[in-house]
C-alpha cells in the first residue's frame, strides 16, 4: 500500500530532495523546521554546502538535514 505522504518522508524512501527543484512543503518537512521558504529564495545552488556557505541556514540546522538532501 502508498503512502499518501512520501514527498515528506525523503529519508526513508532512500532519495534525496533536490535543493534546487523541491517545494516549500518538501524542505519544510526535512525535520528543521520552517525552512523552505528561506532555501528557495536564495537558489540555485552549487553544492548542499551551498546552505551553510552562503548563510542561508545555521550549521546544525543543515546537519539535521545534510543526509535528506542534494544538488543535481
Amino acid at each position: 500500500m502508498a503512502s499518501a505522504s512520501t514527498a515528506a518522508e525523503p529519508a526513508a524512501s532512500g532519495t534525496s530532495i533536490d535543493l534546487n527543484t523541491a517545494s516549500v512543503e518538501e524542505l519544510n518537512a526535512l525535520g528543521a523546521g520552517m525552512i523552505g521558504r528561506r532555501i528557495i529564495a536564495f537558489r540555485p545552488y552549487a553544492s548542499p554546502e551551498d546552505l551553510v556557505n552562503r548563510r542561508v541556514l545555521k550549521r546544525s540546522d543543515f546537519e539535521v538535514i545534510k543526509t535528506a538532501i542534494t544538488v543535481r
